[in-house]
């Protein structure tokens, strides 16, 4: 099976991936697809696991096994591997019992907190491209962590993620049972609305460690994965860091603004299959707005050869999270934290300072009340001020078991 060009839809999408193909198919192991399920089987029964029906149906299991073989880098050992976690983690959640309640006919809408979590995590289900697969748009510009940790529990949180992964397997074992061609998505995530919601490393840390759970059990979902609306490289890489897996990588396209990306979207698809609000219409009922938050932020001019200081007072027990972004050129940049009540001014926190180009973010719990200060360090320029955007945004929650936002998971599966 060829990796091709996100750009373009697939030319023979029902000969590609029909499962009798993928089946008879020598893959880069050396076993076609059959054996190589079959070895997968084989591993799975000497470790004394069944594969129940209720987690894998009869009809669905061959394209279920082939999508963690291809999933886990075409290696059986590896997949079965997974396959077990895969079953073990169902029985221990209960997922079939989330399976029954989807099949049974609960909606989408229906989904335990859906109102308050697609506020802050808006995932909507459209139409279908020309080739059949379902459309998966995720407004990933209007996802808030910080709001969403605020509104909803973590649990509830990863209950609703487990609810439309769950639909979304539904969907695509029914589709591909039904036509005997392996379906997956086209995904969409739409980044128009960007902004400081996304800078906060806790919130951020914590989803990551709820997507990533889900997503080792729900493998090879999808076809391909178009960005849109892409600002400046480094807010991309990391975003993508957070919603796509790292050996996805040859299903992405990287697209800019709607001049660029309106041809390549109704290539793929009619335009009535996709929410409007990609191309301009009103965003779902009940959304935020997503305005680009950079355009509030402060700004601050830094002559050349010199320094300028900016702070915020933050309490003991709240989270400050910062971001600053030079205009055009670099700037140096640090960030500490001075605490109040020692007559020293002793410092807390304090990131070494160094010269930056791009967008720039942290976030900070403070344990004492304090202030922060943000240098922002243009002595090294003889000639040139620089511009700077900055904000600060000050959260009265404190942020547990939170990871760096740079961390990748080394043993993701091919997608979510």
């Amino acid at each position: 099976m060829a990796n091709p060009n996100p750009l373009v839809p697939h030319q023979n999408h029902a000969v590609d991936f029909k499962l009798e193909n993928l089946l008879t198919r020598t893959w880069e192991n050396g076993m076609t697809g059959q054996q190589s399920i079959d070895k997968i089987r084989e591993i799975i029964a000497n470790k004394g696991v069944t594969m129940d029906r209720e987690s894998v149906p009869e009809d669905w299991e061959d394209a279920l096994l082939l999508r963690f073989f291809i999933g886990f880098k075409k290696n059986p050992q590896t997949a079965a591997d997974a396959v077990i976690e895969m079953l073990d983690w169902r029985t221990k959640n209960n997922i079939n019992d989330i399976r029954k309640k989807i099949m049974g006919g609960l909606k989408p809408e229906q989904f335990p907190r859906y109102e308050t979590v697609r506020r802050f995590y808006p995932l909507l289900k459209t139409g279908k491209d020309k080739n059949g697969s379902p459309i998966m748009i995720t407004l990933t510009g209007l996802i808030d962590p910080a709001k969403l940790v605020k509104a909803v529990t973590l649990e509830e949180i990863r209950l609703y993620i487990i609810y439309e992964m769950e639909h979304k397997l539904i969907t695509l074992s029914q589709l591909t049972a039904e036509t005997g061609i392996m379906f997956r998505a086209l995904e969409i995530h739409d980044l128009k609305g960007l902004g400081m919601h996304h800078l906060a490393t806790g919130p951020i840390g914590m989803l990551r460690k709820v997507v990533r759970e889900v997503s080792a059990n729900y493998v090879e979902m999808a076809d391909k994965v178009l960005i849109l609306n892409c600002p400046f490289a480094t807010v991309v890489r990391g975003v993508l860091r957070q919603v796509v897996p790292a050996r996805s990588q040859h299903k992405l396209a990287v697209l800019g603004s709607r001049e660029e990306y309106e041809a390549i979207l109704v290539n793929h698809a009619d335009k009535d299959q996709y929410h409007a609000c990609l191309f301009g219409g009103a965003l779902p009922e009940g959304l935020e707005g997503g305005e680009d938050e950079m355009e509030k932020w402060a700004k601050v001019t830094v002559p050349a050869r010199d320094k300028k200081v900016v702070q915020a007072t933050v309490r003991a027990g709240q989270t400050l999270l910062w971001c600053a972004c030079p205009d055009a050129l670099d700037v140096g940049l640090q960030v500490k934290f001075v605490a109040a009540a020692s007559s020293k001014s002793e410092i807390l926190f304090e990131s070494g300072s160094e010269r930056v180009a791009a967008l720039q973010r942290g976030s900070l719990q403070c344990v004492e009340d304090g202030t922060v200060y943000m240098t922002l360090d243009n002595s090294y320029s003889y000639m040139k001020q620089k511009i700077v955007s900055y904000d600060f945004e000050i959260l009265d929650i404190r942020l547990q078991g939170s990871q760096s936002s740079d961390e990748l998971p080394a043993d993701s599966p091919s997608d979510q």
